[in-house]
C-alpha cells in the first residue's frame, strides 16, 4: 500500500488489490515505513474513493512515506442503550425500545421484515393497540370471523390511525384469537436470536417494533364464521383461523417425511402441535437411516443425550407423539434410504406409480 501525506490522507493498494472497505469502517496498520505514526494507531475512519483506494483523515503531521505498510480492518464498538421496564410483579427485563414506549408509539421506528408488503407494519401498530383497547372494553378479543366485533375494532382503530388499511385490520380482528403452531416457531425463532445477541454482544439486535404477518397462508375461499367457532380442544386457535374443516383434513392427512434431521424435527414438531394425521386412518411415515451423534444435539432439538447411538426417527417419532398423545400409533417410523429399491416400504413414496 502507498499511503499520502495529506489533510486527507489517500490510501493506495498496490498490484490493484481491492481493500474491501465501506464508508465507515475503521482501520490500524502494521509495516509502515517512514510514517511511523500509523503504525498500530488507533483506528481511522475510513471514506472509500474507489475500488483501490480510501482516505483515513489528516496526515498532514506525520512523517514523510517510504514504503510497505498493511492495514487491518478493526470492528468498533457500537453501544445501543435500551428502556429498562419493571412490570407490576416486578420482575426485570430490557424492551426493544430505544425510546420509552408512550413515545415510540408516536413516533414509531418500524423493522421492515418483508419490503412486499411495506405497509402493512404502521396498520398493524395501530391494529395491535387498537386490541388492547377492545380488550379492555369488551373484556374479550374480537369473536373469529365476526362483523360486528371487526367493526367495532376497525373504528377503535381509526382513532389512533385513519389510514390504516382495512383489509389487514379486518383479518386481524378476525384472527385475533387464532394461534398457529408455525407462525409461533418463527416469532420464537427471532425471539432466540435476539437473546443469543444479548449475551454474545456480537451482532445488531432489532431496534423498535417488529411485526410479522402470512396473510398469503389463507386459503382462497376463506372459512365462515360458524366454522371458526371453539370446540373445546387444543386447536382451536388453528380453527380461529382457518376453520373446523381444514382441521379436520389435517387430521386425516397422510405424510411422509425423508430425514429426521434439523428440518426434519421442526417439521415433525409442528406438525405435532398443529393435530396433521391425529384422525382414524391418518399416518406419518418417517425415515432416517442415520443414528444420532453428540454433535446433533446442538441443532436437533428432539434428541436428548441418551439417546446418542438411538435411530434419529425412532427417537424423533417418540419425542413428537410425548407431546401430542393422538399421534402415538399414528407416526411410523423407518431405517431405510429412499429409492426405487425401496418404494414399497411406504404407501406415499414417490417412486411408486
Amino acid at each position: 500500500m502507498e499511503c499520502s501525506k495529506d489533510k486527507e490522507g489517500l490510501v493506495t493498494c498496490l498490484d490493484e488489490t481491492r481493500h474491501g472497505l465501506e464508508d465507515g469502517d475503521f482501520v490500524t496498520f502494521t509495516e509502515v515505513q517512514g510514517m511511523e505514526e500509523l503504525n498500530g494507531c488507533k483506528p481511522r475512519k475510513v471514506s472509500v474513493k474507489g475500488p483501490y483506494t480510501f482516505t483515513i483523515g489528516d496526515t498532514s503531521a506525520f512523517g514523510d512515506y517510504i514504503r510497505g505498510g498493511i492495514f487491518h480492518q478493526v470492528k468498533m464498538p457500537k453501544i445501543i442503550e435500551f428502556v429498562s421496564l419493571s412490570p407490576p410483579c416486578g420482575w426485570q427485563f430490557i424492551d426493544c425500545f430505544q425510546k420509552p414506549l408512550r413515545e415510540s408509539l408516536k413516533s414509531p421506528e418500524l423493522f421492515i421484515t418483508d419490503f412486499a408488503k411495506f405497509d402493512h407494519p404502521a396498520s398493524l401498530l395501530a391494529g395491535f393497540q387498537a386490541l388492547s383497547l377492545f380488550q379492555k372494553q369488551h373484556q374479550r378479543l374480537p369473536r373469529p370471523r365476526n362483523a360486528e366485533d371487526a367493526s367495532t375494532f376497525i373504528s377503535l382503530t381509526r382513532e389512533i390511525d385513519v389510514d390504516a388499511e382495512e383489509k389487514i385490520l379486518t383479518e386481524l380482528a378476525y384472527q385475533a384469537t387464532g394461534d398457529l403452531p408455525p407462525i409461533t416457531a418463527v416469532i420464537g425463532g427471532f425471539v432466540a436470536q435476539e437473546v443469543l445477541k444479548a449475551c454474545s454482544s456480537k451482532f445488531h439486535p432489532i431496534v423498535q417494533h417488529l411485526f410479522f404477518d402470512s396473510l398469503e397462508s389463507l386459503p382462497s375461499i376463506l372459512p365462515t364464521e360458524d366454522d371458526c367457532q371453539p370446540i373445546g380442544s387444543r386447536y382451536d386457535g388453528q380453527i380461529a383461523v382457518f376453520g373446523k374443516q381444514f382441521q379436520d383434513k389435517l387430521a386425516c392427512h397422510r405424510q411422509f417425511l425423508v430425514g429426521a434431521g434439523a428440518i426434519g424435527c421442526e417439521m415433525l414438531k409442528n406438525w405435532s402441535m398443529m393435530g396433521l394425521a391425529t384422525g382414524p386412518d391418518a399416518k406419518i411415515h418417517v425415515t432416517d437411516l442415520d443414528t444420532i451423534e453428540k454433535s446433533n444435539l446442538n441443532r436437533q432439538f428432539l434428541f436428548r443425550p441418551k439417546d446418542l447411538g438411538k435411530f434419529k426417527s425412532e427417537v424423533a417419532a417418540a419425542a413428537v407423539a410425548d407431546m401430542n398423545p393422538a399421534l402415538k400409533g399414528h407416526i411410523l417410523c423407518k431405517q431405510e434410504p429412499v429409492g426405487q429399491s425401496t418404494e414399497s416400504m411406504c404407501p406415499l413414496s414417490p417412486f411408486r406409480t
